[in-house]
């Protein structure tokens, strides 16, 4: 009996052996998955902070996923954030493209790369030094919407006022060896939807008397016109892609805020700036704005 007690307590102590190891390999296993995405956020930190284009994201996640891309982007703003950087608002990729349906992208943007009116702004301080101008409609919100809205009116009454403005667009993602086809809109969306940068102009129109389906735009390079647009070219309006957001953002803990900017995509086919430029954008309602780049 005494026997069969030892053989018995034996058995125990090595299937808790063999418990506790497999608990350690797991922990180790999930150490070392945190330690990878941190790795990943300090790289994608880095290079945006230095202004790198790169084909890191394409060569180290080639098959990158939707919503991994979103929770990097988003794991960079916390870290951004509790490094003391203040959170202007968001960007929507609510530009028409090839895409049969809307597909809503989301990018944020911080005080720290808020341009102003008349600003004369370095070209080094977008990634390969170059930058897209985008001529946009800004949305300041004036109420919290912690979680989304159930319909368009109720996203209509939280609108405080429309605002002319620009976005500096410039993703670091490229594909491998700079080969296009190896990068991804993941890629692009892991790195923030290229937010480089964004200005307000100086009209505000107060949503209730703005009319947001004819906003019209032109943008003129060292006084020739490079493009124009209207807000048709957000796909399903400037509400659709303001309504996605706003949606969207409670699925990730977070949410529009009071006083939140919002840009929903460019109106034209963007030109792009590489060198010292005097860039000037007229809005049919929302003013003009100007500002000068310098090499």
């Amino acid at each position: 009996m005494k026997n069969v007690y030892m053989m018995l307590k034996n058995v125990w102590i090595f299937a808790f052996a063999a418990f506790m190891m497999s608990c350690g390999e797991q922990t180790n296993k999930n150490d070392t998955e945190m330690t990878e995405t941190e790795v990943t956020v300090d790289s994608l930190l880095h290079f945006r902070n230095q202004n790198i284009k790169t084909d890191y994201l394409s060569r180290n996640f080639p098959d990158l996923e939707r919503e991994k891309a979103a929770e990097l982007q988003l794991a960079v703003l916390k870290k951004e954030l509790d490094g003391g950087a203040v959170l202007a608002g968001w960007k929507m990729g609510g530009t028409v493209g090839d895409s049969a349906s809307f597909d809503p992208l989301m990018g944020y943007m911080l005080k720290a790369n808020e341009h102003f009116p008349g600003d004369k702004i370095s070209i080094k301080k977008f990634p390969g030094s170059e930058v897209m101008i985008e001529g946009e409609v800004g949305f300041v919100f004036k109420q919290d919407f912690p979680n989304g809205v159930t319909s368009i009116e109720e996203l209509k009454n939280g609108i405080d006022y429309a605002v002319g403005a620009i976005e500096f667009a410039q993703s670091n993602a490229i594909g491998i060896d700079n080969n296009p086809e190896t990068a991804n809109t993941n890629h692009v969306l892991a790195f923030g939807l290229g937010q480089a940068g964004f200005l307000l102009g100086n009209t505000k129109i107060d949503f209730a008397d703005f009319n947001v389906a004819e906003e019209a735009v032109e943008c003129f390079i060292d006084g020739e016109k490079a493009a124009s647009g209207v807000s048709s070219r957000i796909y399903g309006g400037h509400l659709n892609a303001l309504n996605a957001l706003v949606n969207m953002l409670p699925k990730y803990g977070l949410m529009i805020k009071k006083g939140d900017v919002v840009i929903t995509g460019s109106m034209y086919a963007n030109p792009t700036v590489t060198g010292s430029a005097k860039v000037n954008l007229q809005f049919s309602s929302l003013g003009e704005i100007q500002l000068e780049i310098l090499d």
